[in-house]
């Protein structure tokens, strides 16, 4: 059983977690410790009792509520469907795990997206790299898929496959921007991607 000093100190934690959050959201790569600090009203040097820095205050955040999506999509792509429903099914899932998410994505987007065009760049925060490494695996499965799709008449477009995936990787961050004035139904998601693939079918 937890102690009463155990409890507070878990307790000031997810203060400080709580209010990181909003800054990282906020000020994205020039959040600072002093400003977590400043917004709860603490000396600086008190934070660091707490957390050892930014990077541990990151991964503690994103760790919650990391999930691989990679590993979904391995399980969809088992499923022997038309490379284009899976293709769908890889866009629900991916845009589910954002709306359940929704202010880990907003952080992510703030801090990171230079990590989005050079696959190579490494952050400090291994949760952030651990994010990074799943996003460009589901990219790699997805690409794969648009060309099986395309080669099997699935598609009708006259994209590029690396055209194809990257418009639908920004459509979804577009959903996904818009979602921070107000998030529709998990339910409604199947026929938000049904709209996005009207690109291309």
């Amino acid at each position: 059983m937890a102690t009463t000093k155990q409890k507070r100190l878990e307790q000031k934690r997810a203060a400080i977690l709580s209010a990181a959050e909003q800054i990282l959201i906020r000020r994205g790569k020039n959040a600072t410790m002093g400003d977590i600090a400043q917004a709860l009203d603490m000396d600086k040097s008190s934070l660091y009792y707490y957390f050892k820095g930014l990077p541990e205050i990151l991964n503690a955040i994103l760790d919650k509520e990391y999930y691989d999506f990679s590993l979904n999509i391995h399980d969809i792509r088992r499923d022997n469907k038309a490379h284009v429903d899976v293709l769908k099914e890889m866009a629900r899932v991916i845009l589910e795990f954002y709306h359940d998410n929704i202010e880990i994505l907003l952080i992510i987007l703030t801090r990171i997206f230079p990590l989005f065009l050079e696959p190579g760049n490494r952050e400090e925060s291994t949760a952030i790299n651990n994010y990074m490494d799943s996003y460009h695996l589901a990219n790699d499965l997805m690409l794969e898929e648009i060309r099986l799709a395309l080669q099997g008449g699935e598609l009708a477009t006259e994209f590029a496959p690396e055209l194809v995936l990257q418009t639908l990787r920004g459509a979804i961050f577009g959903v996904c921007a818009v979602w921070r004035y107000g998030k529709p139904g998990r339910s409604d998601i199947p026929l938000i991607v049904e709209q996005l693939f009207r690109m291309y079918v």
